[in-house]
């Protein structure tokens, strides 16, 4: 398969990359295109995701280990324009061994999906995804998900159409009942949720190539926006199914979530 457009890095064979014939093949896509305000020091703090946190920058991390999932066939990376320049140097010597290019940032998340699906819709022939291959989509904000949490989803996403991580809900959860402002103080409860019924999403989201492009489609057609992949194709007729994630797989928002995420990769580092 030839480089896609804007890579730098050389194709390189990963034996643990490849993709036997029987795997469906799966595009990978992290949004590292966030500002990362609540995560950042001051205004000349880099963004979470370009800080170093042992053996290279954030945003790495998780790519180094999700394109060891099987299938996996390319990484399409979306980072704001200033920033492409740093992510490219990361790229280029972090020798992931797969193809790799990179997306602009959009104005929001689903913008900044809808970039890379259509940085995967203009790769040359042989590169471009079928019908039913498959796409996952990532935040960089989540370094933790493992290649068995993303293989999993593939598996259930080939014979489902889109399949979304969710772990249990631990807490009680109530609807706010609707206020002038954002914030929570001394507004009634509207009602109690059923506990059981309720589940936290993660990422990877993994859905089929032409199901997501279709969707992502319509959202940018009709200026929505949705705050994760698998509530636009459920509001487009792609329900996702639900896949146990993992309680590791954990998203880094605050600087105080920041330094425990560095303090625990740079264990692994070390290890």
């Amino acid at each position: 398969m030839r480089e896609p457009r804007g890579s730098e890095n050389p194709a390189a064979e990963n034996p643990g990359a490849e993709t036997p014939a029987a795997e469906t093949p799966l595009h990978l896509v992290v949004l590292a295109g966030g500002q990362s305000t609540r995560a950042r020091r001051s205004d000349t703090t880099a963004p979470k995701q370009f800080r170093d946190a042992g053996r290279g920058m954030l945003f790495l991390h998780a790519i180094r280990e999700l394109i060891q999932a099987p299938g996996v066939r390319l990484v399409v990376v979306v980072v704001p324009e200033p920033w492409r320049p740093t992510a490219e140097r990361g790229l280029a010597g972090a020798d992931l061994g797969v193809p790799w290019t990179l997306a602009t940032a959009g104005a929001h998340r689903t913008a900044s999906a809808w970039s890379a699906l259509r940085a995967l819709a203009h790769m040359p022939e042989d590169a471009r995804p079928r019908e039913h291959d498959l796409v996952a989509i990532h935040d960089a904000a989540r370094p933790f998900a493992s290649r068995h949490l993303l293989a999993r989803l593939a598996r259930v996403a080939s014979r489902r159409q889109a399949a979304i991580p969710a772990v249990p809900v631990a807490d009680t959860i109530v609807q706010i009942a609707p206020g002038e402002t954002g914030s929570l103080e001394e507004r009634p409860v509207a009602s109690y949720l059923a506990r059981e019924e309720l589940a936290a999403v993660q990422t990877p989201q993994v859905a089929r190539w032409a199901d997501l492009h279709a969707a992502h489609a319509w959202a940018a057609a009709e200026g929505r926006s949705f705050t994760d992949d698998g509530g636009l194709l459920a509001v487009r007729g792609v329900p996702p199914v639900v896949v146990m994630g993992e309680a590791g797989n954990w998203k880094i928002t605050t600087e105080q979530d920041w330094q425990r995420a560095a303090d625990q990769l740079r264990r692994r580092s070390e290890v």
